[in-house]
């Protein structure tokens, strides 16, 4: 039986997730992605231009000199780290930084049928309250899981084709709850309590795709502002808050809010199956839903010489067109790095001048825009979809790329893109990914290696551990 409101039964999922058992799937899982998170979020603090405006206003909000506002004095100071700079302080300002970090890049991962980004908010807020309140590792996990079930599930009740035709950024927004749960879950909040939280942030979920206009830094924002958000929202139902009712359902709730064509239905499937199993570990930091078209033009940019192509047609589905297609002329100019990352003419510009669409031939080309190859190749990409992709959208992310050149055709069609996990990068892809976007970022091979085998060990002990294996990597350091 359908449950409208759905706050109940994802608050008593996520109230229950200390005491469920995982399997060895589901906890290797976990494991793949609290690493990707912490190896986006260290490439981030240094090739992120965003980082340093992101820092001193943490250091405003705090109020203090120091670095991030925050006290460095070592571990006994503040309740969390900042991966920043390795500062301590309020697991409010340790959620706001790092969930912003995680997305800096756009490297992060992705649930592909409720269009989010969930280990962003989701592992920043866990992991900011698991500091403070000194819980296991094995804690932290079971918090992220619940994490992920509840962001997914909302983001597809609130249906992501019609949440994106109101202008709203679905990490932002459904990613607030899955922060919540997961925050709630760290807190022990019981499900009473977890449900409060939900109906104080059916009044805070926001999130705009505004930045599509400029290639503004406010998506970057996005996971941060969520994971505080759960931060604020837990604190509050512990203190015995009285929070709307139907949060989600109601009258005035967050389905009828954001979405003209909800579906409820998908409350009833929370945690079926559990969602990390679904979400995908991105290979490029960009848009996801050109990834397809990515591996397609991976396939043949050995054989095609730039100068030679006469035309570029990229298949994807409607979303993806809509985030990385259109408008023609703006896509094919991207100003910035926020802009390339949502061309797709740029990527396929990318991919056949560089041969790759990895995270330092994106740094290397966002200075270089007016180069007349990537403008010639852009003018020369268009980008729609058809019944082919659209047809097997959401459940796949396809993509069809078709390249003319003097004299012959290049047509490519790729289903399922590398990182989901039909077709997945797997714990040494995904340590490969951590290493090669770490080091780019001035860490050595022995600081990754430290770092990859807490998390491979996380289970084995406190969060504490997991901290202190960070904690070292995490002096200032020079941006690019």
């Amino acid at each position: 039986m359908t449950s409208w409101d759905g706050a109940t039964r994802l608050a008593r999922h996520a109230a229950a997730a200390r005491e469920r058992d995982r399997s060895e799937e589901v906890r290797s899982n976990l494991q793949r992605h609290l690493l990707d998170f912490l190896g986006v979020a260290l490439g981030a603090r240094v090739h992120a231009r965003s980082t340093p405006a992101f820092e001193a206003a943490i250091e405003t909000l705090a109020g203090s000199g120091s670095p991030a506002g925050v006290n460095t004095s070592g571990r006994d100071n503040g309740e969390a780290t900042l991966l920043t700079d390795g500062s301590r302080g309020t697991a409010e300002h340790a959620a706001l930084a790092n969930g912003a970090l995680a997305h800096s890049l756009d490297f992060d991962d992705t649930h592909r049928e409720s269009s989010l980004h969930p280990g962003a908010p989701v592992i920043a807020a866990a992991l900011a309250i698991a500091e403070r309140e000194e819980v296991t590792s094995d804690t932290l996990l079971a918090a992220i899981s619940a994490g992920y079930d509840v962001s997914c599930t909302v983001g597809r009740a609130v249906n992501p084709d019609s949440h994106y035709d109101r202008g709203f950024h679905l990490t932002a927004t459904c990613g607030t709850f899955g922060a919540t749960a997961a925050a709630g879950v760290v807190a022990g909040l019981d499900s009473a309590e977890i449900e409060t939280a939900f109906g104080v942030n059916a009044s805070q979920a926001a999130g705009s795709l505004g930045f599509l206009e400029n290639g503004a830094w406010n998506k970057r924002l996005h996971p941060g502002l969520a994971a505080r958000r759960a931060v604020l929202a837990t604190a509050l139902a512990e203190s015995g808050f009285r929070a709307g009712a139907r949060p989600f359902g109601g009258s005035h709730g967050f389905l009828r809010g954001y979405s003209d064509d909800p579906n409820p239905e998908a409350f009833d499937h929370v945690g079926e199956p559990p969602a990390v199993l679904e979400t995908a570990i991105k290979p490029y930091p960009c848009c996801r839903y050109v990834h397809p078209a990515i591996d397609a033009l991976s396939h043949v940019a050995s054989d095609v010489d730039p100068g030679d192509v006469e035309s570029i047609t990229i298949s994807l589905p409607t979303p993806g067109v809509t985030l990385t297609g259109e408008p023609t002329e703006r896509k094919r100019r991207p100003e910035n790095f926020v802009d390339c990352q949502f061309s797709a003419p740029f990527c396929a510009a990318l991919v056949l001048t560089a041969g790759t669409a990895g995270l330092p031939a994106f740094l290397d080309a966002q200075d270089d825009l007016d180069d007349p190859r990537f403008r010639d190749l852009m003018d020369a990409t268009d980008v729609g979809t058809s019944a082919e992709v659209a047809g097997r959208f959401p459940e796949q992310w396809a993509a069809r790329v078709v390249v003319e050149t003097g004299g012959r055709t290049y047509d490519r069609f790729v289903e399922t893109a590398r990182g989901e996990p039909e077709n997945p990068l797997g714990w040494a892809g995904v340590t490969e990914k951590f290493e090669r976007t770490v080091t780019a970022a001035g860490l050595s091979t022995s600081d990754c290696e430290g770092i990859v085998d807490a998390v491979r060990d996380v289970e084995a002990g406190e969060v504490a551990g997991l901290v202190g294996a960070i904690e070292p990597v995490l002096a200032p350091t020079a941006r690019t």
